[in-house]
Formats: structure tokens, sequence, C-alpha cells
């Protein structure tokens, strides 16, 4: 059975655990310090999940909801479960919480994007409901 944890306080172990996940969704990013970690935490439009299986941290999903002159929209981000427990539902419960804290929220639309080839995540957004759109994201690194 996989519980879901709302991420409340910058903690040393959970700071640990994001430096084992996040790499296996992207090993070229650097992993966040406690700094960062504390500024997600203290964000109001910010949430930080993590994934139970046990008594063992499987995976993490970030959801932040913001308002555009259209909508209310939901971010999902930084989905990852790992590796070895993958397939077993903790993408789904991840996104699932994402959804349902969004609505809480008041969001109205949910977005998320994802690599081409993480073939099984893909599988995952588009069974869960999530359809394909045709865009083009350009993005502009502003400090590294």
């Amino acid at each position: 059975m996989i519980g879901i944890e709302v991420v409340k306080e910058a903690r040393p172990e959970t700071l640990k655990v994001l430096a084992w996940l996040l790499p296996q969704l992207n090993p070229t990013l650097p992993v966040p310090t406690m700094e960062r970690l504390q500024a997600i935490v203290a964000d109001p439009s910010v949430t930080l999940l993590l994934a139970w299986d046990r008594r063992d941290i499987v995976g993490t999903a970030t959801v932040i909801v913001y308002t555009t002159p259209f909508w209310v929209k939901a971010r999902i981000d930084e989905v990852v479960v790992d590796e070895a427990s993958r397939g077993q539902g903790a993408g789904t419960a991840l996104v699932n919480a994402c959804l349902e804290i969004a609505r809480e929220k008041g969001a109205q639309v949910a977005e998320l994007q994802s690599r081409v080839s993480r073939e099984a995540a893909n599988r995952l957004y588009k069974r869960m409901g999530f359809e394909l759109r045709e865009s083009n994201l350009y993005r502009m690194v502003l400090r590294a």
C-alpha cells in the first residue's frame, strides 16, 4: 500500500531522500540545498510530496498552483519513483495526490510535461486522463 505525505518541514532526512531520487529523473541537475528545500516548504503555492511503501520512501512529486488571466492552473513537476519501485502504484498515487491538492486549491486545469524517452511515465499520464498537447516548450535559463 502506497502512502503519500506532504512535506511540511525542511529536514535533513528529506533533503537526503531528494538527493537520491531527483537524479533518477535528471542526473544533470544539481540536487536542492537545504535553503532551497526551506523555500519550497515555505511557499504556499508549492506542495512537495513523498510516497511511502511500507516504511521506505519510494518517490516524490511537486505541485504548484498559480493564477493566470485565463485559469487557476496546477503544474505537476518532478514526479519520480525509485527505479526499484516502479510499476507498483507509487507514480499513480503521487499524481492523484497532486490532482487532489490542485482541486482543493481551486485549480481548473492541471499540466505536466515528460520527456518522450520516459515511456512508462507517458503511458501513465495518458492512462490517468492527461492529453498530449501540440505545443512548443521554450526555456531560458536566467540563473544557474
